[in-house]
């Protein structure tokens, strides 16, 4: 189930967005699965086979304030993450073919945890112009598998930000997505997507809350919060994914907040 919410920004400040629509092709040598392209105008992307996974590969690699990095469902093509203190910038670089439906590929910085969790971060795009669909996401999951029950606040390469979630765990996703535009110059007759200056997501008990900040405005509430059940402990972090089963791409993100209490996201 989507459910798509537009908004409208009459006095925009951010930086509009130029994205590809069109995926480049796989890399010659790499067999892809049909079902794995991302949708274009000349293919519909499908659901993967519902028996169909890989095991999700752990680098016992601490990076920044995160315990270890793994590649969740094991994309085609190996990710990689680091972290600069002086910029407090973690640069992930990942492909995969979504966080949707019943299983993902990403890259995923995580740390284990348990309790009431604040998340934030800004996402920058290296190269604006890169595959539309690509997307970095605020994660909080049951475990590392590729079907695990889990819970998101993304932000994609094409403006839209959504808070999604896997309620059982090999379940399909559902979401409630986001969408700001605004007019560049009053005279302008088109409407441009424009990107979240932050985005965040607050784990309040069984209650999450979706966090943006559309033009660097305070980080707010962005519509109703999701219930979503948990127990015990279960992996925080930041995800990256391309869209792209066999390429990777890069993001980095900035400023990452994470407290493990509800009413800290800023």
């Amino acid at each position: 189930m989507r459910v798509v919410i537009t908004t409208i920004l009459l006095a925009a400040a951010s930086p509009a967005l130029a994205q590809s629509l069109i995926p480049p092709p796989p890399p010659p040598g790499i067999a892809v699965p049909d079902w794995a392209l991302p949708q274009s105008p000349t293919h519909k992307q499908i659901a993967p086979p519902m028996d169909f996974h890989r095991a999700t590969i752990t680098y016992n690699k601490p990076v920044g304030m995160f315990e270890n990095q793994s590649d969740v469902g094991a994309a085609l093509v190996p990710g990689s993450a680091s972290y600069d203190v002086a910029s407090k910038t973690y640069t992930i670089t990942s492909a995969g073919y979504n966080i949707w439906y019943q299983r993902d590929e990403f890259r995923f910085l995580w740390k284990k945890m348990q309790g009431d969790v604040s998340l934030s971060a800004n996402v920058v795009w290296t190269d604006i112009n890169e595959f539309h669909d690509r997307k970095v996401a605020l994660v909080i999951r049951d475990d590392l598998d590729d079907d695990s029950r889990e819970i998101v606040a993304a932000q994609h390469g094409n403006g839209m930000v959504q808070i999604a979630w896997r309620a059982a765990k090999t379940g399909q996703m559902r979401d409630v997505e986001y969408r700001a535009t605004h007019q560049a110059k009053p005279t302008d007759k088109d409407w441009t997507a424009i990107h979240a200056a932050r985005i965040g997501i607050e784990k309040k008990g069984d209650r999450f809350q979706l966090w943006v900040s559309w033009q660097g405005e305070p980080i707010h509430p962005e519509g109703a919060p999701v219930t979503f059940k948990t127990s015990g402990p279960f992996y925080v972090g930041l995800g990256f994914t391309s869209h792209l089963p066999a390429n990777a791409l890069t993001a980095k993100v900035a400023d990452v907040v994470l407290e493990n209490r509800a009413g800290a996201v800023r």
